[in-house]
């Protein structure tokens, strides 16, 4: 096999969660190695039985320009599906991009993140594909494919269990709702195991805008996908869902999907933080949660006691069942 390297390509951009990051900007580091199908090139010396790099890199310049990431963890799948639609030679893609700035107080040369795309894994991507998917308007006359995954189909391994909740004020929103878990479900690692009723909530930060339709749910997930790896799901199925960048925070959205619990990770980061730290100050999250895990605590009680202690003002009130067959 033959690899193509661009190394430590430097560029101005503008990501990050944080404000000053998207406003002020930065240099990234930019490492990308790419692995071309076998080939005798004796007698083959043309640029087209190859993938010219300066062709990558000026890709990758384009899309550094145009775009602001939250997560470099999306901005490095983007990348990597961009090179590997850049040409049908390429087995399989590397890219890793690292802040030698970070904004976190600790001595460190970099921070980062790499991702490895194989031709195989481009192929069956379903959620990444979401241009293919025949649906465009969720709420209009959809039918509802989901795709169920039994726990004894997972791949084995160290099974996690996960909460999320989800929540939609914009258009249909029961069936933002479904829709949204039919993408979390197409995959073959990821399981529903419960799901709460729809409640409706209201706004919480934000109160000019339309009520929300709020869920709980719980997922087994195959130790396959780590946290970020289910936070970049996540991230690329509220765009899809018509959820912009640089849309008003806490505003209206047609899905947004939260990670409450993973396991019992702890993770404290500048873009993830495990368990979610709003989680004892949102009754519309709390109330769904408590229908589908009563036995999760919070400073030492149960979630119907915690909600009972706690007095949250927000009107949380039961619609229906969720029905997801």
């Amino acid at each position: 096999m033959l690899k193509i390297h661009i190394k430590n390509l430097k560029l101005y951009g503008y990501h990050g969660v944080r404000d000053h990051e998207k406003k002020d900007g930065q240099y990234f580091l930019f490492n990308i190695e790419i692995l071309i199908k076998d080939s005798d090139y004796t007698g083959r010396d043309e640029l087209e039985n190859t993938l010219s790099y300066s062709d990558v890199i000026r890709e990758v310049k384009k899309i550094n320009k145009s775009e602001k990431y939250n997560l470099l963890e999306t901005f490095s799948q983007v990348l990597a599906n961009r090179i590997m639609e850049m040409s049908d030679l390429v087995e399989r893609v590397i890219v890793k991009i690292e802040k030698p700035s970070p904004p976190i107080d600790e001595k460190l040369d970099a921070a980062g993140v790499e991702y490895m795309l194989t031709r195989d894994d481009h192929k069956s991507r379903d959620i990444r594909e979401f241009k293919q998917k025949s649906i465009s308007n969720p709420g209009q006359n959809d039918t509802l494919d989901f795709n169920h995954t039994n726990v004894e189909e997972l791949d084995t391994g160290n099974i996690k269990e996960v909460y999320l909740s989800l929540g939609s004020n914009m258009g249909n929103r029961e069936a933002n709702l479904k829709k949204s878990l039919e993408l979390l479900c197409s995959g073959p690692d990821v399981a529903i195991m419960k799901v709460s009723s729809i409640y409706e909530t209201e706004p919480m930060y934000i109160k000019d805008q339309n009520s929300f339709y709020n869920i709980a749910v719980e997922l087994n997930i195959s130790s396959k996908i780590g946290p970020f790896e289910l936070l970049g799901l996540i991230k690329g199925i509220e765009y899809y869902m018509g959820r912009k960048k640089g849309a008003v925070r806490n505003g209206p959205r047609p899905i947004d999907i939260d990670i409450l619990y993973f396991g019992s990770e702890k993770i404290e980061s500048d873009i993830l933080q495990i368990p979610h730290p709003g989680i004892s100050g949102r009754r519309f999250v709390l109330v769904p949660l408590s229908e589908i895990a009563p036995d999760i605590k919070i400073g030492g009680s149960g979630l119907k006691a915690y909600i009972e202690k706690a007095h949250l003002p927000e009107k949380v009130k039961v619609i229906s069942s969720f029905d997801i067959s």
